[in-house]
């Protein structure tokens, strides 16, 4: 550990010669940015993907944009299919077991879990009690926009509720997600650095440790990947900030630069890509 500290720390010119355990390219990478860019196999991928030059370093400070293309959309699609929280206020109804039902609104909405706020009174139900709502209750939603769907009770208090989506629903309340967020117009950081135009897979293994900026190792989950980047789920606690860079563990390690973060994870754009013969479901990203 402490010898990832002072390798992150000292200046490019007195960093040590090798990093141990690394394999070959991923040590040149690491060892010169400037040098990674030039990589002929790395421009032709920054230029197909319309990055521009790569030395700029433009593409790492870009603020959000307008949803307008369709790799944007599979960008948010990928995202809102893992979890990424959208604030979003609609009309709702739920519905209890006991046929028991109250209308309310949404506050967050993801496709795990929807966060409810109850809808303030009318003068004609200011004496009507809300119904009983046990925490593990089966619900069923209406949202509008969203649709239908059915979840669990997970908390309650007096403002709201929370309720978790369940399996078979999620993958249809992420793409409601991803069309609201096109239709409204909702910015992704960096999208167009994610290549969604590339085959990409999921790992048979998808646990993953990294060693962050700062020299901590860390651990998280690989949601899937190309040949070029990784879009990885973490904590938010432990999420690296844009631009910096980390190093995947495994078998062989990978330097990548952190290109966009979400409340959910990041993503990261390998320094040089992963060769075919290299490029399987088997790869692993932890040394254990």
């Amino acid at each position: 550990m402490k010898y990832f500290i002072n390798f992150f720390l000292l200046p490019c010119g007195n960093r040590p010669p090798c990093i141990q355990g690394a394999h070959p390219l991923v040590k040149s990478a690491l060892m010169d940015k400037q040098a990674m860019h030039r990589y002929k196999v790395w421009l032709l991928a920054k230029e197909k993907a319309g990055l521009g030059n790569p030395d700029t370093g433009q593409n790492l400070s870009r603020s959000s944009k307008q949803v307008n293309k369709l790799t944007d959309l599979e960008t948010l699609l990928l995202l809102y299919n893992y979890g990424r929280p959208m604030d979003l206020a609609v009309e709702s109804k739920f519905t209890l077991p006991s046929g028991e039902s109250a209308a309310c609104k949404t506050k967050k909405v993801s496709s795990e879990s929807i966060d409810f706020v109850f809808n303030p009174p009318s003068s004609e139900a200011m004496t009507t009690a809300r119904p009983v709502m046990p925490v593990g209750s089966a619900v069923s939603l209406d949202l509008d926009e969203v649709g239908a769907c059915g979840g669990v009770l997970t908390s309650h208090n007096e403002a709201g509720f929370r309720v978790a989506v369940n399996k078979e629903n999620r993958s249809a309340v992420s793409t409601k997600l991803a069309h609201i967020a096109v239709k409204r117009g909702i910015g992704v950081d960096a999208t167009s650095t994610l290549k969604t135009g590339v085959p990409r897979i999921e790992p048979a293994n998808k646990n993953c440790a990294f060693t962050d900026h700062t020299g901590m190792l860390r651990t998280g989950m690989i949601v899937n990947l190309s040949q070029f980047d990784a879009l990885i789920r973490a904590s938010a606690t432990i999420i690296p900030p844009m631009g910096t860079r980390i190093v995947l563990r495994g078998p062989v390690w990978h330097g990548a630069d952190v290109i966009s973060t979400f409340e959910i994870g990041f993503m990261v754009k390998f320094c040089l890509p992963i060769p075919n013969d290299q490029f399987s479901v088997a790869l692993r990203f932890t040394d254990a």
